[in-house]
């Protein structure tokens, strides 16, 4: 079954393989730039450093345009609240989750309510309405592994964020050496010439391995409400009910 996430993912894996395709090209034509005058000025030291902004604007992207077709998904498949995973009911209570934080005397009956609701939970047969403005992963900060941990634990997805142990320091790389480059806490020179062509190829194929890893757990969690019944969600987890 295709699904809104889908497009989604697919656009990030179309920019990381031009991506790589830019690199490739790059490589092969790195004799010529060693020896040109003007690789002098960093031309090429300049165009690997590229790699660390253009993989942080594909993932931010992805961050950005995730939550509305996350939303788009799961009104689409007309699932009820009593199934869904608590995280993502503390997502649908974001507007009196906000009032909470206010000091006045109607904010007790507030924070009554949003306590009713949450112990209502188990019983709650409303459709889920969408909730892509109160959903935000991309918060204007650089993304790194919290929005990926986030997304894992507000969905209750089963196992770990990571499709490789170095996941992690591979998104604390492109987070760190994009905003040295952006705030030019770092010369965009210096930190292509620490990276070779290779380097960068391989973080452009790592990065795609992991979103390949969140786009299959998203996509397989969704198909748990198309196709399997399910009984009310309980603690964040939702089981299957047997058919047997």
């Amino acid at each position: 079954m295709s699904y809104a996430v889908d497009a989604v993912f697919d656009e990030a894996a179309r920019l990381l393989e031009r991506e790589l395709r830019r690199l490739q090209a790059l490589d092969q034509a790195r004799d010529h730039l060693t020896d040109d005058k003007f690789d002098s000025e960093g031309v090429g030291a300049m165009s690997r450093a590229l790699t660390f902004v253009i993989c942080a604007g594909i993932l931010e992207q992805l961050m950005r345009d995730l939550p509305a077709a996350l939303s788009s998904d799961i009104c689409g498949l007309q699932v009820r609240r009593k199934l869904l995973p608590i995280g993502l009911l503390a997502i649908l209570e974001t507007a009196d989750f906000r009032k909470c934080a206010e000091q006045n005397v109607n904010v007790l009956t507030v924070r009554s309510n949003l306590v009713r609701n949450i112990i209502a939970h188990i019983d709650d047969d409303r459709v889920v309405a969408s909730f892509e403005e109160d959903l935000k992963l991309a918060d204007g900060r650089t993304v790194g592994e919290k929005q990926f941990a986030a997304l894992w634990d507000m969905l209750g997805l089963p196992g770990d964020w990571r499709n490789d142990p170095k996941d992690l320091f591979l998104l604390k790389e492109i987070q760190q050496k994009r905003n040295s480059i952006a705030h030019w806490e770092q010369d965009p020179v210096a930190v292509g010439r620490m990276k070779s062509y290779e380097n960068l190829q391989s973080v452009t194929r790592s990065l795609g391995l992991l979103l390949d890893h969140v786009r299959l757990h998203l996509c397989e969690w969704l198909d748990s409400y198309a196709e399997a019944p399910t009984i009310p969600a309980v603690g964040g987890i939702r089981a299957t009910r047997s058919t047997v």
